[in-house]
């Protein structure tokens, strides 16, 4: 038997490669029986990195699927019951249900039961695809920001329908990357879904973070491509806007060669002053590492005005992606621009990879699915 997958919202795979590296460590065998993506750019990256067997689905726009007819106000129990049973059709049984998605707030109308509170929102189709398939654990990524979002009451809604509507025992963690081996600052939501109740009281604590400093990458040095193209270096024009600390009533400190990388973002690819983006001088970039004082000795030999942003390798490296991945995006055809939104949207496969090591080994999960 295998452990089974559903990719939902999938970006690039991060959920996907975390789950296939964690199982080998277990000697499981792990296997998605589809995915979910809208956007036909990271579709591109995902299929030229994974490897698409005939029988499993592909679903663009995962509403095509979850949709409810527009003329609906309220939907009653027997309606919701044709939606699960067509959704159940649609998609091959799974285990494990993997979803990150954006934060929206929902409509707080009636008495919670029904559901508008969040049809329209990108978490109703979670909802439909929970309710249809009934999975075994669930692992959703969002921004830190959707515990206070709306006042905390979009929060309460995911909780209160994951736990009242659906059934599932739940926990959830703010998790830092910098704290499970990669060198960036990425404060992330992860929620935890068990169809058992007593599996998440069998989670003690969150994943055991690592010291960056014992790790393989404990900079973003250890990670900078030494030799790059012209084209990811700053002009003189474009360079004094970039380390500017900003105008007008935006003020803040702008600052390069930052050996933990601010957080990557979805529109890094228009290039934002160096107090929101990562950018590098050639004498950081070739300087050496003293590993005593973890810290980047710079090298003045190089001129110190050459500062460069990352390049698509470098971003994808910092959510603890194989090189590999990014080389098979670009033999596919998948342009810069499309690669910076696609690592600044996607989860730190290495945070996943802790979150998944520990259910596996603090709770029967695996025994659930395997039997």
């Amino acid at each position: 038997m295998k452990v089974k997958n559903f990719d939902l919202f999938s970006g690039v795979g991060g959920f996907r490669l975390a789950l296939k590296n964690v199982a080998e460590k277990f000697d499981i065998k792990s296997k998605c029986v589809g995915y979910s993506e809208i956007d036909k750019f990271a579709r591109k990256t995902y299929e030229s990195n994974f490897k698409i067997k005939k029988d499993e689905i592909v679903l663009k726009d995962i509403k095509n699927t979850t949709e409810v007819p527009s003329d609906k106000n309220e939907i009653d129990a027997k309606e919701l019951k044709k939606m699960d049973d067509r959704i159940d059709q649609e998609i091959t049984d799974f285990n494990i249900l993997f979803a990150g998605f954006p934060c929206q707030s929902f409509s707080l109308m009636g008495d919670q039961k029904g559901f508008r509170d969040t049809r329209g929102t990108l978490f109703f189709d979670i909802e439909r695809v929970i309710s249809a398939k009934k999975p075994e654990f669930i692992l959703l990524e969002n921004v830190r920001g959707l515990q206070n979002h709306d006042g905390g009451e979009t929060f309460k809604v995911i909780k209160d329908i994951l736990r009242k509507r659906l059934g599932y025992s739940i926990k959830w963690w703010v998790l830092n990357s910098s704290d499970y081996g990669v060198p960036q600052t990425r404060r992330r939501l992860f929620i935890l879904g068990f169809k058992k109740q007593k599996r998440s009281k069998e989670l003690k604590g969150k994943p055991e973070e690592i010291d960056l400093k014992e790790t393989e990458n404990p900079t973003v040095w250890h990670l900078l491509e030494k030799d790059v193209g012209d084209k990811y270096y700053l002009s003189e024009k474009i360079k004094k806007t970039i380390l500017s600390n900003g105008s007008g009533g935006f003020k803040a400190k702008s600052e390069i060669n930052q050996s933990i990388a601010r957080p990557l973002c979805a529109t890094m690819h228009k290039m934002h002053r160096a107090c929101q983006d990562n950018y590098y001088s050639d004498p950081y970039i070739y300087g050496d590492y003293d590993r005593n004082k973890n810290q980047i000795i710079l090298n003045n030999e190089y001129d110190g005005s050459r500062i460069r942003r990352i390049t698509p390798l470098e971003a994808f490296r910092f959510q603890g992606f194989p090189d590999e991945f990014v080389k098979n995006a670009r033999k596919a055809g998948v342009s810069d621009t499309q690669m910076y939104r696609q690592a600044g949207n996607t989860v730190s496969v290495p945070v996943v990879e802790k979150i998944l090591f520990k259910v596996f080994s603090e709770t029967n999960l695996i025994g659930d699915i395997l039997g």
